[in-house]
């Protein structure tokens, strides 16, 4: 069980990485596009600026999940680092099922959310916003994930290419 938990963790994780890098590089080439658009006679695209807000969405919708498994969000730690080990491992306990908890309160609501997303269209491209919203349904998806296998003992490697053993 423990073996197939780090290979599918594992697996989750690179998905992860992979969109990450996938929307950066998307931003990057759009925020050329506009740099490059600033220049005389040469004219950008209209769909840059809802494009780079799109890939900026998606970035912290892959990135968040990876930023539980390494514990890496938003921490209390000066509070928590004043507590003995136990209090703080309680801490980081209470904290990751608060997580839990609050994305899955939330989860349904993303759904229907990105659900109504197909009858709404981006403004500068025919695209259905349902595919932006979808990234409203990854946050908390991901962070559920990650928190879950983090509690279950799962935690990353400790270099990028080295997977999780």
């Amino acid at each position: 069980m423990s073996r197939t938990l780090h290979l599918v963790v594992g697996a989750v994780r690179r998905i992860c990485e992979l969109g990450t890098i996938a929307a950066f590089s998307v931003l990057i080439a759009v925020t050329l596009l506009q740099v490059v658009g600033r220049l005389p006679g040469v004219d950008a695209p209209v769909f840059t600026e809802e494009v780079a807000r799109f890939a900026l969405v998606y970035l912290v919708a892959f990135g968040c999940g990876i930023a539980a498994l390494r514990n890496e969000l938003v921490n209390v730690d000066l509070f928590v680092n004043l507590l003995p080990e136990g209090g703080r491992r309680v801490a980081h306990t209470l904290s990751n099922l608060l997580v839990i908890a609050f994305s899955c309160a939330i989860l349904r609501g993303s759904w229907d959310y990105m659900m109504n997303g197909w009858i709404e269209r981006a403004r500068s491209f025919q695209m259905p916003m349902a595919w932006i919203y979808l990234s409203v349904v990854i946050i908390p998806a991901a962070l559920i994930f990650f928190t879950g296998a983090r509690l279950l003992g799962v935690r990353p490697p400790k270099h990028l290419h080295e997977e999780i053993e």
